[in-house]
């Protein structure tokens, strides 16, 4: 098993438009990762983005939402996972990164 980044994107949890946040759903995925979950992260609160040194900050176009630190065995493994998280209820998506 090896461990996985999941980034969450989306609405984040105290924007008013768009899908409401459900933080029972969250937990219940949360729950039902078991020994997997290694580290669950946190949602955020807002975000932004700095495209370069000069630009300075902006509006991010695919909000941060979140992340979490999740053991599979495989990427094929961590999608399937992945597939099962409240932020496609969300309208939101889920980035994939295996970490070293």
């Amino acid at each position: 098993m090896e461990p996985y980044l999941f980034v969450f994107r989306g609405s984040t949890i105290d924007e008013t438009e768009g899908p409401e946040h459900d933080p029972a759903r969250w937990e219940a995925w949360f729950e039902s990762l078991g020994s997997s979950l290694l580290d669950r992260g946190a949602m955020s609160h807002g975000s932004i983005e700095v495209p370069s040194r000069l630009l300075g900050p902006k509006l991010s176009s695919s909000a941060l939402s979140g992340y979490s630190i999740v053991a599979a065995s495989s990427f094929n493994d961590a999608v399937g996972i992945a597939e099962a998280c409240p932020i496609f209820d969300e309208k939101g998506s889920v980035e994939i990164a295996r970490l070293r």
